[in-house]
């Protein structure tokens, strides 16, 4: 019985997440927001970073920008500073890539 609720628990979590993926803009940025501090101006310029990058597929894109979030681990009230943001994705996609992500 444990072992159901477990894989049933895991599913919903993989469900969720896809779905997270599949919202309109807004509320995508609201939740990234809200889980990790980023105004709308913050979230609009790793989008169009990523998206310059060569990420054109937007779900694959927003996977993207959820590790790289994790990565810095970014929190309301916390700067990137002048021009922190990019040096921060530049030296997380360097590290995404030398590890083969």
């Amino acid at each position: 019985m444990g072992e159901q609720c477990e894989k049933e628990k895991s599913h919903t979590v993989v469900s969720m997440e896809q779905v997270q993926l599949q919202w309109p803009d807004l509320q995508f940025i609201n939740w990234c927001r809200g889980k990790y501090g980023i105004n709308r101006g913050i979230y609009n310029t790793i989008d169009a970073w990523l998206y310059e990058y060569g990420i054109l597929d937007l779900n694959e894109r927003r996977k993207v920008m959820i590790q790289f979030l994790k990565h810095v681990g970014q929190r309301e009230g916390d700067k990137f500073g002048k021009g922190g943001l990019t040096r921060n994705l530049e030296q997380f996609i360097t590290t995404c890539e030398g590890v083969g992500i």
